[in-house]
């Protein structure tokens, strides 16, 4: 059988069938944050699902381990835990399965329906990228890299970016504290080692770097102030010449501070190219 690969085929939705469409709807509304949209689509990504009217179903799936329902979140504990605040009945609790390196956990709907929750790790995207394997690029051009941080008192770097930063480990260890910030992850390890905090460990990128800074400010954080050749902040912010191609800049500006006296942050908005400007 000859296929037209020129034809495009996409799965962009799935339709539940349910004689309490309303009540089912409001049970993925409340546990997932989304509203259906004017066509009834509830906007989950690259396929929404459809809840809509039959009286050719039964009340609850009578199978309901045919087809499952997989949603994927960039915090599995968090929504755990947001699922048991409205009650929701779990099949299988949420754990950390290896060899997968992904958190999964599955609860059960109104109408009978598995939903499964997923959480895939940066451990699982490096294993899969070796798995699938680019020849002729090196192994660790297709991994994965993530930073990690000294911390001499775990305890005290945990509090400071909570209060200062508004951040909560997403996961934590013996020794350790994982964070999630947009797609990119870092960790602070127990150390009795101390980062010098002399020179920029990571850095953030954000549309407005003023309000970031007026924001930090009012939870505490002091921003490092410089006058030198080629760096001069003022009211601890500073235009940087020069950029990365592929940013599509020309520069950017930038402020610092350390936390804890042990590392230095730095918060950067890209200069637009004036081709590019509105």
């Amino acid at each position: 059988m000859n296929v037209d690969k020129s034809v495009r085929r996409e799965i962009r939705s799935i339709l539940l069938a349910s004689r309490k469409p309303e009540a089912l709807l409001g049970w993925y509304e409340r546990a997932f944050g989304v509203r259906a949209d004017p066509d009834g689509f509830l906007p989950f990504g690259t396929v929404d699902p459809l809840i809509t009217p039959r009286d050719d179903v039964a009340d609850t799936n009578p199978e309901p381990g045919r087809v499952i329902i997989n949603i994927h979140v960039d915090d599995a504990q968090a929504t755990a835990r947001h699922l048991d605040t409205i009650g929701v009945s779990w099949l299988a609790e949420l754990e950390y399965r290896r060899p997968d390196e992904a958190w999964f956990g599955t609860v059960i709907d109104p109408d009978g329906n598995y939903v499964q929750i997923i959480e895939l790790t940066e451990a699982y995207w490096a294993a899969r990228q070796l798995r699938h394997g680019q020849p002729g690029r090196p192994a660790l051009e297709v991994a994965s890299v993530a930073t990690r941080l000294p911390a001499q008192d775990l305890d005290r770097a945990r509090q400071f970016y909570a209060e200062k930063l508004g951040l909560e480990p997403a996961e934590s260890r013996p020794g350790g504290l994982r964070y999630h910030c947009g797609g990119g992850s870092f960790a602070l390890f127990e150390s009795s080692g101390r980062a010098s905090g002399e020179h920029t460990q990571m850095a953030w990128q954000v549309d407005d770097i003023e309000s970031v800074v007026t924001e930090l400010r009012n939870r505490g954080v002091v921003f490092e102030e410089y006058d030198m050749p080629g760096l001069r902040t003022i009211d601890g912010v500073a235009d940087v010449a020069g950029d990365y191609p592929s940013l599509g800049g020309v520069g950017e500006r930038a402020a610092w501070f350390a936390t804890a006296r042990e590392t230095c942050w730095r918060w950067a908005r890209p200069y637009v190219r004036k081709s590019e400007r509105a």
